[in-house]
């Protein structure tokens, strides 16, 4: 048994509070799509190595967890649980990196001298040092990488917080139940001695906050973006000067109690649409997480959705589909989908791209016919012109879009012949497309190819799968 385990039972046996085990009960969620729960999807480990070093973190677009590590619930775990449980000892840390979120969020429980990860009076059967070794290895393996990081004191029941000095359900107490900021400070500087260089140090000097930094400064470090308490005060002198306490007002939306799904998408998409018209090089952090548990609905139900109402995580995937570039900032989110990590991804600079897809026919393009957007348009081949209907994006989840919509392979269907068309992008393998080093693009669902019919050079000539042959007809350059 892990020592933090060991002495919480054992407070917990002296004091009569609820310190549950972390496998007393298990209530991840049942269902999945691509916007929600299916987390290891795809993976991007090393994402951020396309995004320019001169891009201040501001202007990016961070996949992020809240709560990263809750993935234990005691006795009601669907009201603590908040992440797919890829494993202890922060093993689920580093199944979140690999598949692209590089935001996380650390609450801590002060016991032995040291932190223990908590949510609430649940312990997550992991500790501060099991964080800082999985992000150390994954930032020592993908070095082009950066992890932004909140630090927060979980127990209010401290007597210092002016609480009781006893745990309870929903409410931990550190051990002593008299810990004070100092000595959660002087726990931390402990860290930051036995992991030297692993945080970025203008972050962590305990004199002054620091300025937002570039990716090219950031890469290979932690980046603290704030340090606080129990209660939400803000220990001076670490993070990011703009972000005290986790909220700087205008650029930050986190109303974790607000639990009527539209509601609280509209606060959220608020945030968004202002970080993507910003100008100020402000940093903008989004919260999709809520919790009105036990009496209203839990954090799977806000992420999923619940009684018909359409989830937070899908209602971002259709913005995130719909929107042109410009940044969302940080997005802290759980229970995260693939296909929203892939869509946050695909928003930095670097990454986002659009313009022809050209044909290995000389002078030829792929084309949306008419530039329709109407669902089953035709896809075909036709002159490069430069115009909107020859405008196609390449992203992260391997689709092809152009106007809201997706190159597909009609029906699902697997036999040489079928057309492609548009369609409403929804993460099916016929809408994912790999390229060959000879430049083939071909489907995922079938390994057909995508072909021009007989290397015709007519405009107007319909798309479509055909075995692969290396030919021109089956030849393709992507912006």
């Amino acid at each position: 048994m892990r020592a933090a385990v060991a002495v919480a039972a054992t407070l917990a046996a002296a004091s009569g509070a609820l310190l549950a085990a972390p496998d007393v009960a298990v209530a991840q969620p049942s269902s999945s799509s691509d916007a929600f729960n299916s987390l290891t999807g795809q993976s991007h480990p090393d994402w951020m190595a396309q995004v320019p070093d001169g891009t201040s973190l501001a202007a990016m677009s961070i996949p992020g967890t809240h709560d990263t590590l809750a993935i234990h619930g005691g006795l009601a775990p669907w009201a603590y649980e908040a992440q797919e449980d890829h494993g202890d000892s922060a093993a689920t840390l580093t199944a979140q990196l690999d598949a692209g979120i590089r935001a996380v969020d650390i609450r801590v429980r002060v016991i032995g001298g040291a932190f223990a990860i908590h949510h609430t009076d649940v312990y997550q059967d992991a500790n501060f040092d099991d964080v800082l070794t999985h992000a150390q290895a994954f930032l020592s393996a993908h070095p082009s990488e950066t992890v932004v990081m909140n630090l927060h004191g979980e127990c209010d029941a401290d007597t210092t917080e002016g609480g009781s000095g006893t745990g309870s359900i929903g409410h931990c107490a550190d051990d002593p139940s008299n810990t004070t900021e100092a000595d959660r400070i002087r726990i931390f500087d402990g860290y930051l001695a036995r992991y030297p260089g692993l945080f970025y140090a203008p972050t962590v000097t305990g004199g002054s906050t620091a300025a937002t930094p570039t990716l090219g400064q950031a890469r290979g470090h932690i980046v603290l973006a704030d340090f606080t308490g129990p209660s939400g005060e803000v220990y001076a002198g670490f993070g990011l000067s703009q972000l005290p306490g986790g909220d700087s007002g205008s650029t930050v939306e986190n109303d974790w109690g607000q639990c009527d799904l539209a509601k609280k998408w509209g606060e959220a998409q608020s945030n968004l649409t202002n970080a993507a018209n910003d100008t100020s090089g402000a940093l903008y952090v989004t919260y999709t997480s809520s919790n009105c548990a036990p009496f209203g609905a839990d954090p799977a139900d806000m992420a999923g959705g619940y009684l018909g109402g359409e989830g937070e995580n899908q209602r971002l995937l259709d913005y995130l589909d719909a929107a042109g570039p410009g940044k969302t900032g940080v997005l802290r989110m759980d229970f995260p989908g693939w296909a929203v990590i892939a869509g946050l991804i695909d928003r930095n600079p670097g990454i986002w791209r659009t313009g022809q897809v050209t044909s290995g026919i000389v002078g030829k393009c792929l084309d949306d016919y008419g530039d329709a957007t109407a669902n089953g348009a035709a896809v075909d081949l036709y002159t490069c012109n430069g115009t909107p209907a020859q405008q196609w994006r390449p992203a992260t989840d391997g689709t092809l879009r152009i106007n809201g919509q997706c190159l597909d392979v009609t029906g699902a269907a697997t036999a040489p012949g079928t057309p492609v068309e548009l369609w409403p992008c929804n993460g099916g393998a016929n809408q994912q497309w790999s390229v060959t080093a000879g430049g083939a693009l071909v489907s995922a669902q079938s390994g057909t190819c995508l072909d021009d019919p007989s290397s015709s050079t007519t405009d107007g000539t319909r798309l479509r799968i055909w075995s692969c042959n290396g030919t021109a007809a089956q030849r393709w350059a992507l912006p």
